[in-house]
């Protein structure tokens, strides 16, 4: 008799426990399209991917790539960007999570076949807030220790079309005087 009094709890208490489950998925998979617009009218575009993978409960190792290729004026330029770090995430409330990003960052550009290298780090403190079960608003600030200090501020939204699914639009400022938006698709795992 304890024993199916026992289960009974269980069964019942499980949509409760479902519905104060954390709503934040911090393991997943972004593809892309960049469009960079730099301060002197020439823009940049092309295709970016970052990974976000628990490694421990609330730290996560993250990774992304970047290609821009520059239209003219100044043709012929590649900036092929990485980096590398670990994310520590907070939950503050049932829909609001805080983050600190702590990245390994490296620019390589490449000018009618010579090549630069800028190596340097980022710190970025943002959060993640669903708005409802459809729609996550995200947003940061970061400042980038590189040959040009930079300071940066992110807002974008994401639209979950399932459990594993969403699409997002964000826009990116930088004190360097460029402007980036981007479309990604992102799979949760």
């Amino acid at each position: 008799m304890k024993i199916s009094a026992c289960l009974l709890g269980c069964v019942l208490l499980c949509p409760v426990l479902a519905l104060a489950a954390d709503p934040f998925n911090y393991n997943y998979v972004d593809l892309g399209y960049q469009h960079q617009s730099l301060g002197n009218g020439s823009t940049s575009k092309g295709p970016a991917v970052a990974v976000s993978y628990t490694v421990w409960s609330q730290l996560q190792v993250v990774s992304g790539y970047a290609r821009l290729d520059t239209s003219a004026p100044l043709s012929d330029i590649t900036n092929d960007n990485y980096y590398v770090g670990i994310r520590g995430e907070n939950n503050f409330s049932d829909s609001t999570d805080f983050f600190t990003d702590i990245l390994y960052l490296n620019s390589h550009a490449r000018y009618q076949g010579i090549g630069s290298t800028d190596n340097g780090y980022r710190l970025a403190l943002g959060l993640r807030h669903v708005l409802n079960r459809w729609v996550e608003f995200d947003g940061s600030l970061g400042h980038n220790w590189l040959d040009q200090a930079s300071n940066e501020a992110a807002v974008g939204l994401l639209f979950n079309a399932s459990s594993w699914l969403a699409v997002g639009l964000s826009y990116t400022h930088s004190s360097l005087t460029s402007n980036t938006s981007s479309l990604r698709l992102r799979v949760y795992f």
